[in-house]
Formats: C-alpha cells, sequence, structure tokens
C-alpha cells in the first residue's frame, strides 16, 4: 500500500501533516473566509457589471464584497458549521425513522444539535486536523521505508503537539 509513494512524496505528506496537525483548524476558517470573501465579491461585481459597464465601480464594489465577505465567512465559520451539521445530523435521524417526521421536530433537533455542536467545535476540529495530520504524516514516514513501530510512534508525537497547538487558544 505504502510501497507506490516515493520519497519525494513522502516529504510532502510529511510537511502537508505536520502543516495540518498544527495549524488544520486556522487553516479552515482561513479558507471559508475567503471563499465566502469571493463569492460576496463576485455578486456585487455580477450584479452591478450590467448598469456600470463603463466605470471602474464594479470592480471596486467586488473588492468591498470580498472584504466584508471575508469578514462575515471569518466570524460566522463556526456557527455555519454548527447549524449545518446540526441539520445533518437531525435530517439523517427523521429519514432513517428514529425520529417522527416532520418539520417542527426536524427544526428543534436541528438547532439542538447545532448548540451542542457549537459549544465543543473548536476541539471537534482539532482533533479531526490532527489526526489528518498525523495520518498524512504516517503514510509519508512509511512511504519513505521507516519501519511501522517509529512511524507509529512520530504520529502519535504529531497527534499529541497538534492537539495541543491547536487547543491552546
Amino acid at each position: 500500500m505504502f510501497g507506490e509513494v516515493g520519497f519525494w512524496d513522502s516529504i510532502l505528506f510529511i510537511l502537508l501533516g505536520v502543516f495540518t496537525a498544527l495549524w488544520g483548524v486556522r487553516l479552515a476558517r482561513l479558507t471559508a473566509s475567503l471563499i465566502f470573501g469571493f463569492w460576496l465579491g463576485y455578486v456585487f461585481y455580477a450584479f452591478t457589471t450590467p448598469t456600470l459597464k463603463a466605470s471602474l465601480t464594479p470592480l471596486v464594489l467586488f473588492f468591498l464584497g470580498f472584504i466584508i465577505g471575508a469578514m462575515i465567512g471569518f466570524a460566522a465559520f463556526k456557527l455555519v458549521v454548527s447549524l449545518l451539521t446540526g441539520f445533518m445530523i437531525s435530517y439523517l435521524l427523521v429519514a432513517t425513522g428514529y425520529i417522527v417526521n416532520g418539520e417542527t421536530a426536524l427544526v428543534v433537533l436541528s438547532l439542538a444539535f447545532a448548540a451542542i455542536i457549537y459549544a465543543v467545535m473548536e476541539k471537534i476540529l482539532a482533533l479531526g486536523f490532527a489526526t489528518m495530520g498525523a495520518g498524512l504524516v504516517y503514510i509519508g514516514l512509511r512511504g519513505a521505508s521507516i519501519p511501522p513501530n517509529i512511524s507509529l510512534i512520530v504520529a502519535v508525537l504529531i497527534l499529541i503537539l497538534g492537539l495541543m497547538s491547536q487547543l491552546r487558544r
């Protein structure tokens, strides 16, 4: 399985793994912020271009929308992820028949799960990104022909360092 990974690929896996383990939550928040910023900037640009063709105003509005969108995306990251995850869990419970089908049950469960997830969001994200990073480091070390026990020890250390780094806030 790991024999297909070349030496330089292994180095890349290790570097990406360490980066993900140590800074994954911040990277996710930054990515969400930039995506929302580009989206809002594009909306500003797309709706103003037909009426303001001859001026630089649509471009200025794009940058204004980008800045506003990036700030909203950064601030609302935790709330949006919590609401979406709460809805998905509730929908799965209703769709599988564990909860009586109804819009009220879906809304109440979605909000309840979202509140719980919002409270533990940072810890869940930190654990997820630290685990992914440690896994990438393990794959990279195994691809570089490092023995499994040493690779596992290094990966566990990266997992612990990643958790400590991301939960330090």
